[in-house]
């Protein structure tokens, strides 16, 4: 049967156009504002564009359909191009249903699709229906059926308490992040505020060295806390189930997000450690998975778990996965081709920050940012410590790879998920005799570590290669959990 999207997508189509168009409304109201008030011609011409938007969200909303059959789903779209999409339902990898905060205010909801396609989209996207609607053709379709099937108790369920997400967000080493979106921020402003903040740098320039260094310190703190709040809002409501090995993660305090997918559809799971969680012994999980968010394919899994809770974790929810301790490690020689670039890269930024704080700063203080230089011989010796853990390893049907500099990643990949797997070496370092290892997954995922010798490319190349009835080579890992891995087949 074809339907329609619900009718308050043409309300939603009209904001969001709207919406886009907010910054140059804004700035040519703004600009009449400080002349004599605002224009009569301007604001027929925003009544006329608003009326426009608005024809177009009913025209679109008229020619937007869908039909769900046994088989597959198909859309169709499109004002001046039309365009129909068919995706067998059996092909389907995960579910999503997502709400940005103003369709959770009209009640709706938009419903993603995804299939093993390389086009980095949802393979279906279904804007505008009711939230109930697209939970009842959630289940439709990871039933593969036409009849919606009642939800059941879930055999495991988690959820992430505040708490963990207060913590998560202040050790998630995000300040930088936030930085960048305070600047970002401040460029758009500066034009219409650029005579205040002009006066506030003059007088903080007749302020002591301490007084600077104080308030320097309280903005920064605040950018901090803003950057935990976010990270608050964006995981929030965390919760997990798991029902029939079909797997339900949903999150979001603003923007929700849930995705529902098969434990067997689970393309890697990745353990991350920063430097400052490492010290506190937590982790960050995440899953690589053909997402239906229509975001990427990294799908947070735990923002905060113990690293000793790790393997009782995965045993309740990834059975597949276990943790390993690889034994091959990166070769010494290969370290100056991993931290080059980043040492280059810092040193050229602190000389950008120091030429500008001695252009912009007093004479007493304009070389305090020398003083930064000292993070170069600190990240190196990090580096050098982290390095010394890159490594790799396998056991049965499941590969290891660990990437360490300052901070660490594990990547844990089933043989029968990888793609490809190849070398990345120049002419110069395959005179050396080593190279990076390079695992491509179904989807996008491509991970690397290095550097390694050819030698161990073989080895793997062959534990890769081989006829998976064939009995397993032994491992070159160490087994981190309790009892026997039973390889499927």
């Amino acid at each position: 049967m074809t339907r329609r999207v619900h009718p308050l997508f043409i309300l939603m189509a009209t904001l969001t156009h709207l919406r886009s168009l907010v910054i140059p409304i804004a700035v040519l109201l703004f600009n009449d504002l400080k002349n004599d008030g605002f224009g009569f011609y301007t604001m027929i011409g925003v009544a006329v564009v608003s009326l426009v938007i608005l024809l177009f969200g009913i025209v679109s909303w008229y020619f937007y359909t869908f039909t769900i059959d046994e088989q597959s789903i198909r859309v169709n779209k499109g004002v001046f191009r039309k365009s129909e999409r068919t995706t067998q339902r059996q092909r389907i990898e995960s579910i999503g249903i997502n709400q940005n905060v103003l369709e959770r205010l009209l009640g709706l909801a938009t419903l993603t699709v995804e299939t093993s396609s390389d086009s980095g989209k949802p393979e279906v996207e279904l804007k505008g229906v009711r939230l109930d609607f697209a939970k009842q053709l959630k289940s439709t379709i990871g039933t593969g059926t036409t009849q919606p099937v009642l939800e059941q108790e879930a055999g495991e369920t988690y959820t992430v308490s505040l708490t963990d997400l207060l913590f998560a967000g202040a050790l998630s080493g995000r300040l930088g992040l936030a930085l960048v979106g305070v600047g970002a921020v401040y460029q758009f402003v500066n034009r219409f505020i650029e005579q205040y903040i002009s006066q506030v740098f003059n007088e903080l320039l007749h302020l002591s060295l301490l007084l600077l260094l104080v308030i320097g310190g309280a903005v920064l703190f605040l950018i901090y806390v803003g950057s935990i709040l976010v990270f608050v809002l964006r995981y929030g409501s965390f919760r997990a189930t798991l029902n029939k090995r079909r797997m339900t993660i949903g999150y979001g305090l603003v923007n929700r997000t849930e995705v529902v997918f098969h434990q067997d559809k689970v393309q890697a799971l990745v353990i991350e450690e920063n430097w400052i969680k490492r010290r506190f012994k937590r982790a960050h999980l995440s899953l690589h998975i053909i997402s239906a968010s229509g975001e990427e394919e990294k799908l947070l899994l735990h923002p905060f778990i113990r690293v000793a809770d790790i393997d009782h974790f995965l045993k309740r929810f990834l059975p597949r996965f276990k943790q390993l301790t690889p034994e091959k490690r990166a070769v010494d020689r290969g370290f100056f081709y991993i931290v080059r670039w980043p040492l280059l890269s810092y040193a050229s930024l602190l000389t950008v920050l120091n030429g500008a704080l001695i252009y912009w700063l007093p004479e007493s203080i304009r070389y305090l940012g020398l003083i930064l230089f000292l993070f170069l011989p600190l990240y190196y010796i990090l580096a050098r410590s982290g390095y010394k853990n890159t490594r790799y390893g396998y056991q049965n049907d499941l590969f290891v790879l660990r990437k360490e500099l300052v901070n660490r990643e594990t990547i844990y990949a089933p043989r029968l998920k990888i793609e490809a797997f190849s070398s990345q070496v120049s002419r110069f370092l395959e005179e050396k005799d080593i190279l990076k290892f390079q695992i491509t997954l179904r989807g996008s995922s491509v991970f690397q570590a290095g550097y390694f010798t050819q030698a161990e490319f073989v080895e793997v190349l062959g534990w890769y290669q081989q006829t998976f009835l064939k009995p397993i080579p032994p491992s070159a890992g160490t087994d981190r959990s309790d009892g026997e891995y039973v390889e499927e087949t």
